[in-house]
């Protein structure tokens, strides 16, 4: 219709030029004295004709100048649009999106720490890596043409600041009035159905280290379920553009503390690359840990959240390094921890691009106790002390065995005391080090752990992991044959997302516990979920 107007209204002008020119010869037909009529009648047809054409030409080249103009002034406002997002991403203005806010396979809606991103897979339309994590590094964006000192020193500031994203993308949060501030409220609701074949300390949860060795510690006992809706998650995220860069405040929890009350899960602030709070520690690798329904995850893996403060210098765009002071928290049989010094964490990452993740981490700790002995006061126990160290290699990699999506992942963890951190050994607790009765000595135990896995997609929405971990202590000579030396743990499980904030899922796990003397247990149990996200 449109096209068909434009035509028409193209040959308005010269139609009317035509009537005009009949009408004068008509006249001057009807009325020979008249001083138009020798004009007219000298005018022939192919006269008119000329006339016409030459006219239609001159609108021509006046509409194709109308058009030229046009797409000049479409290229402009084009233009002035992009300036405008890059200088409101420099200065930190957040944009407000109704959608709800991603969560990671995990459920840790993206606040676990993550590796720098690669260049972005073909499914992602933003040209530069998300930042939604501490000590997470991006790539800069465009300069800025700001005119004022503050706008230049919040430019200068984000030049170099890894959380600069953390306001121009930040989905489900709105503004704050009068500010640049943004703020967001999220979590999930997340409803588990357990079914414990054989008995377990914990019933809503696999904890291996936990699983009965003798039957006379089951005689009394019989299989568990139990429904719990305790895991779901709550979370408070802010967000503001200062003159030196982002700062953020986020606060998290679930309800899986005593009598079902809240449980504090990350508290932390971050400024620019410093980071200074409760949240995974930097031994820790989130972009290596496998998806499962379990809440209590794997046996292996390095799994500990505490107060830490971290700085996340600047390397490269594959690579980031982190240098962390930790909450040491000795845990020790026969004694108390009363260590000084902060637990030391030096990690590094490679990750060149979506497809390939590495990561070795270094801990250094000191263990320092006062012996547990009755009838003496902590004052007149002596206290002991022994240097601690831990290496963590992690990584995950695509494979196009069945699915360019599927990738393995893997994790192999190796120290002297560092029970606290590998995730079995933290749940059943007390075993970073043991004082020897007899003597007062402090030993640590010696740790080999680790796990792998194998994510495969079926479609778009759903996929399913293949899981194998272990832990495997060197225990001293002097303790007992009922000590914990060994446990397995193997799962399978299928996890569908019908809709982006909705994941249900299936898992079947089994895992054995064997201690110092040989003796095992072996328990089986079954999981299902259901998770909605807001």
């Amino acid at each position: 219709m449109e096209k068909a107007a434009t035509t028409m209204r193209s040959w308005r002008v010269p139609v009317l030029a035509l009537m005009m020119l009949l009408c004068d010869v008509t006249v001057a037909q009807t009325n020979p004295d008249s001083a138009a009529a020798p004009a007219a009648q000298d005018m022939d047809m192919g006269a008119i004709i000329a006339l016409l054409q030459q006219q239609q030409r001159e609108l021509a080249e006046q509409r194709q100048r109308l058009d030229a103009q046009a797409g000049q002034l479409t290229a402009q406002s084009d233009k002035i649009t992009a300036l405008t997002r890059e200088l409101d991403a420099l200065r930190g203005v957040p944009a407000l999106h109704t959608s709800p806010p991603v969560q990671t396979q995990n459920g840790e809606a993206q606040l676990a720490e993550v590796e720098p991103q690669g260049p972005p897979a073909p499914r992602e339309e933003a040209a530069e890596s998300l930042v939604t994590a501490p000590g997470t590094i991006v790539t800069a964006s465009p300069e800025s043409d700001s005119d004022t000192p503050t706008e230049t020193a919040v430019a200068a500031a984000q030049a170099d600041d890894p959380t600069q994203e953390l306001l121009s993308s930040f989905p489900g949060a709105w503004r704050l009035p009068g500010t640049d501030a943004a703020f967001r409220v999220g979590g999930f609701v997340r409803t588990a159905v357990v079914y414990n074949k054989d008995v377990l300390t914990i019933p809503d949860r696999f904890i291996v280290g936990s699983i009965p060795v003798q039957q006379a510690d089951t005689k009394d006992n019989a299989a568990q379920s139990s429904i719990t809706a305790n895991q779901s998650r709550l979370s408070f995220d802010y967000r503001d553009a200062t003159s030196a860069g982002i700062l953020r405040a986020f606060i998290d929890g679930d309800f899986t503390g005593d009598n079902n009350t809240f449980k504090l899960r990350n508290a932390f602030g971050q400024w620019g690359r410093v980071l200074a709070g409760q949240t995974w520690s930097a031994f820790v690798d989130t972009n290596a840990t496998p998806e499962e329904v379990d809440f209590e995850g794997l046996n292996g893996r390095i799994n500990v959240r505490q107060s830490q403060i971290r700085f996340s210098p600047r390397i490269g765009r594959d690579f980031q390094a982190q240098l962390s002071l930790e909450d040491p928290n000795p845990q020790l049989q026969n004694g108390n921890g009363v260590t000084r010094l902060p637990d030391i964490v030096l990690a590094g990452s490679f990750q060149p691009n979506n497809r390939l993740h590495l990561r070795t981490a270094l801990l250094g700790r000191q263990i320092r106790g006062q012996q547990d002995i009755p009838g003496t006061s902590d004052l007149e126990a002596g206290v002991e002390k022994a240097y601690a160290w831990g290496l963590s290699l992690s990584g995950s990699f695509s494979t196009p065995l069945f699915n360019s999506q599927d990738k393995v992942l893997f994790q192999l963890n190796r120290g002297n005391g560092i029970g606290r951190y590998v995730n079995d050994l933290n749940s059943i607790g007390n075993y970073d080090g043991i004082f020897d009765e007899s003597t007062g000595n402090l030993q640590l135990f010696n740790v080999f752990a680790g796990y792998g896995s194998l994510q495969h997609w079926w479609d778009d929405s759903m996929r399913s992991n293949f899981t194998f971990g272990w832990v495997e202590i060197n225990n001293p000579g002097f303790i007992d044959g009922e000590a914990y030396k060994r446990t397995l743990r193997a799962s399978a499980n299928i996890i569908w997302n019908p809709t982006e904030q909705v994941d249900t899922g299936l898992e079947y796990l089994w895992g054995r516990r064997q201690n110092k003397s040989g003796d095992y247990g072996d328990a089986q149990q079954l999981q299902m979920m259901i998770r909605y996200i807001f």
